[in-house]
């Protein structure tokens, strides 16, 4: 695996206006650490709300990120651009 010194990531989340965009992403940040980012920057928050419980998933090509301790290096292979999707679950109480 080479190491990119810049990595893009952009995360699209249907709900939002916009992509998340970070030009700069390290590739040793973990996808936990990307994943409360990108929470913050939604101004999202997992947990109970009214009775109801908020998780939110990324994926990458359809498939769910569950190893939230795998790095975007490992994720992101030779390409230099990492795009995924940030996908909401709500469980009524």
């Amino acid at each position: 695996m080479s190491e990119h010194k810049d990595l893009k990531v952009i995360v699209n989340y249907p709900a939002a206006k916009g992509p998340f965009e970070q030009d700069h992403a390290s590739p040793s940040e973990t996808l936990a650490a990307l994943k409360a980012t990108v929470l913050t920057a939604f101004g999202l928050t997992e947990g109970q709300v009214d009775g109801s419980t908020y998780t939110y998933t990324l994926y990458h090509n359809k498939t769910p990120l569950e190893n939230l301790s795998e790095t975007i290096g490992q994720l992101i292979g030779n390409a230099a651009t990492l795009v995924l999707k940030l996908s909401q679950q709500v469980t009524q109480g």
